[in-house]
């Protein structure tokens, strides 16, 4: 966690707000709107002047008296947040060592910081040596040249080239390491800091054949956090949008049914919310539902996720026999002596229950829905809803 003391340099009379990177999902919508209140956090300028730092991260206390941007130092707390010990020395080294003090250039450190060696402790050159080895020939490097690597001599020749430079964060070798430009300023480089249902890329249509730049967004996440990453990434009301899912923790079969280049961004967005609220052991009830109802956009597939309970699912059973079985030996319904089991037509009585449930098996198991309106009038969005989808960016004429 990085702490940070900001204040409006133009208008010091607003005094002073704290803010902790990476700032919670959850926590975003009230940071913006606090920091708006003193005039700060527009979603491109660099307009938060840094008063204190305060973290594990020393080298950061060079942004002190420099103004940042909020979700740059929000997309930099977040590679760094996923470092361990050795990175950690490696970026701070690094940056030391290249002398880095503006934001880009240390959002582009965090991709290349790797491929340096920094010794922070030379009581063991075995153990050094074996890293600056992979170090140089990376941690994909086959286990049988590793275990071949004389690790002594290996640092032995890396402490003799005399190569290293000496920082606070212990002795780094750059090993020809070169800053790549990674980030360009205003599009952050893909990078999914922690699980998302579903991660879209964003380009211009007009610009598909140029190579454009992409906004990357993890889908749920809230509305201002979407509105400023449409904003950073030059798209206005109107704009036609070419969007790509690249990933998430959703369901190919479900993934399917989305056509990502008619849906809205506020449906994909709010689906994405509903599927994240469902406790993992229904996911398999809500396929079952998806496949048992056959919805054909993200407004559905909401709306079944949010009334999951008006149906009734069995896993693994498959057959009349198998639901009459499960109701009557299973269920809690009956109380049932073993010695009549074998006079039981199971089939019969599990039959008689999926034609008055109007139930169906499924890949899943069995599911019944058991609400007052029809499916079809509970996939249904409320008219007010369909109004405003009017106003919502759309993909491919993404309209918002």
């Amino acid at each position: 966690m990085i702490q940070t003391i900001v204040s409006n340099a133009v208008a010091p009379e607003y005094g002073q707000a704290t803010v902790s990177f990476p700032i919670r999902e959850e926590d975003y919508p009230s940071v913006v709107n606090m920091l708006q209140r003193m005039g700060l956090g527009d979603p491109l300028k660099r307009d938060c002047r840094v008063d204190e730092v305060c973290g594990d991260w020393p080298i950061l206390k060079r942004l002190e008296k420099v103004a940042i941007n909020l979700d740059e130092m929000d997309y930099l707390a977040k590679r760094l947040d996923s470092f361990d010990a050795q990175e950690k020395a490696k970026f701070q080294a690094a940056a030391v060592r290249f002398g880095l003090f503006d934001m880009r250039h240390l959002i582009d450190l965090t991709f290349c910081c790797q491929e340096t060696t920094v010794i922070t402790d030379f009581s063991d050159l075995e153990k050094v040596g074996r890293r600056h080895y992979l170090d140089v020939n990376g941690s994909s490097a086959p286990s049988e040249e590793l275990e071949n690597v004389d690790g002594y001599e290996t640092a032995l020749l890396l402490i003799g080239d005399g190569d290293g430079t000496i920082t606070p964060y212990g002795v780094i070798y750059d090993n020809g390491m070169q800053l790549r430009p990674v980030y360009d300023g205003q599009n952050f480089p893909l990078y999914q800091h922690q699980d998302a249902v579903l991660v879209l890329g964003l380009t211009h249509e007009s610009d598909l054949d140029m190579n454009s730049a992409t906004t990357w967004l993890f889908l749920p996440a809230s509305a201002e956090r979407l509105k400023r990453a449409l904003k950073r990434g030059g798209f206005e009301p109107g704009s036609s949008i070419h969007c790509t899912c690249v990933g998430g923790n959703i369901q190919e079969e479900i993934e399917a049914r989305l056509d990502f280049e008619r849906e809205s961004l506020k449906d994909l967005n709010t689906f994405a919310s509903a599927i994240a609220s469902i406790d993992e052991a229904q996911h398999a009830k809500f396929k079952a539902v998806i496949q048992m109802a056959n919805p054909q956009s993200a407004a559905e597939m909401t709306a079944l996720a949010q009334n999951l309970d008006l149906f009734d699912f069995v896993p693994g059973v498959h057959s009349p026999r198998e639901y009459g079985e499960f109701i009557i030996r299973e269920s809690g319904h009956f109380d049932l002596d073993d010695d009549l089991a074998p006079f039981i037509d199971y089939e019969a009585y599990g039959q008689k229950e999926i034609n008055a449930e109007g139930g169906i098996f499924n890949e899943q198991g069995y599911v019944a829905y058991k609400g007052t309106q029809s499916l079809s009038e509970l996939m249904m969005r409320p008219l007010a809803e369909q109004k405003h989808a009017g106003s919502e960016m759309r993909m491919g004429g993404f309209s918002r």
